[in-house]
């Protein structure tokens, strides 16, 4: 599957080393959606859904970002949610750029580029680029939780804020560089158009560029999405059932102190409900892209080229919404689940001291 076609009709091929991806009509066929129907989808997943719920995310992560901010960074898992807060702002700024490019006024419009070509590389590719580092800050703050439940007295040692920053820092550099490979082949250049009589702004690609997005696709697209998303769900058992064999222990023994017991179970309990909802929230939003992308690797004619070219768009779109959706939600995961988030919240927007 070609990346930077997501959003088109057709893609022209040619032998020459840079080529630009032009949107004329495929020839007809038969389709389980029509033109129409694509259209539709269109404007309504691509750019009121998209675009309102990547608005609305866009407003509360940077109200995340400046709530830990606030809190500080001596805990790890404050630097873990800083760091997802981040790269899903980055994703939902670029969905909203590509909300606006498929918007009909937009690219209908007299301007000095094709808004569908130049959206490949300034606004897909930034969106997947951060939807995959927030996949895989998912999977490590499950993973740590994971240890505060199983290893509560070593874990401090084992995830200091340090070795976090390191983690997150790591994740971001690791998947930026296993997109170089799709950016080696697609590039931005200004190209004569003859259907508009001017010189326009342009995505080209070069003649390596099916290998090239290949490597992509098998990289980023199969291997890291798979383990990522198997990841968070082994981590996600895990968290559930240490945490029920935990309080029942603790309920069972806490034979001097049972209210101190009681506390020290509702305290991890909280803690770990908190992360347990993101990643439930990450799995139930990751499944349709995963299934398709899965799905693709079996079925040759679900692809951008092939028969059913507008299913395969119509489809594409939809799983947005739930990427969309994952990246925006966090926020009232926090105000419902986290007291000192919310106590920080309630002072920097209200001026007010939570009771």
């Amino acid at each position: 599957m070609s990346f930077s076609n997501l959003w088109v009709n057709n893609s022209t091929n040619s032998h020459d080393d840079s080529v630009p991806i032009t949107t004329t009509p495929s020839p007809s066929h038969y389709d389980i959606v029509s033109d129409e129907q694509w259209y539709i989808v269109q404007v309504v997943n691509g750019v009121v859904i998209c675009g309102l719920l990547s608005l609305f995310g866009v407003v509360a992560n940077i109200i995340n970002i400046v709530a830990f901010a606030k809190q500080g960074f001596q805990d790890s898992i404050n630097i873990s949610l800083m760091g997802l807060a981040v790269a899903d702002l980055c994703s939902l700024v670029a969905m909203m750029w590509m909300s606006i490019c498929v918007n009909p006024l937009f690219y209908l419009s007299d301007l000095p580029f094709e808004p569908r070509e130049v959206m490949h590389l300034t606004g897909a590719t930034p969106r997947y680029l951060g939807a995959k580092i927030s996949t895989f800050i998912t999977a490590f703050i499950t993973f740590e939780r994971c240890l505060c439940i199983a290893a509560p007295l070593k874990v401090k040692t084992i995830i200091t804020p340090a070795r976090t920053k390191i983690i997150i820092i790591s994740i971001y550099i690791t998947m930026s560089i296993l997109l170089i490979p799709f950016c080696l082949g697609n590039r931005l250049e200004w190209v004569f158009d003859f259907t508009m009589n001017a010189t326009v702004l342009k995505t080209t690609f070069t003649a390596e560029r099916e290998l090239l997005e290949a490597i992509t696709y098998v990289t980023q697209g199969v291997f890291t999405t798979t383990l990522s998303f198997v990841f968070v769900i082994c981590c996600t058992i895990v968290l559930v059932v240490k945490l029920n064999s935990k309080t029942k222990w603790r309920q069972a023994t806490a034979a001097k102190d049972d209210r101190a017991a009681e506390r020290v179970g509702v305290k991890d309990q909280k803690v770990v409900k908190m992360v347990t909802f993101i990643a439930v929230i990450f799995i139930v939003c990751s499944l349709p892209p995963t299934i398709l992308f899965f799905y693709m690797l079996f079925d040759k004619d679900f692809h951008i080229d092939g028969v059913h070219q507008n299913l395969f768009l119509a489809v594409f779109f939809s799983s947005f919404i739930t990427e969309t959706l994952n990246s925006s939600v966090n926020i009232i995961v926090y105000l419902k689940m986290s007291s000192k988030y919310r106590a920080v919240f309630m002072k920097i927007f209200f001026n007010k001291e939570e009771k």
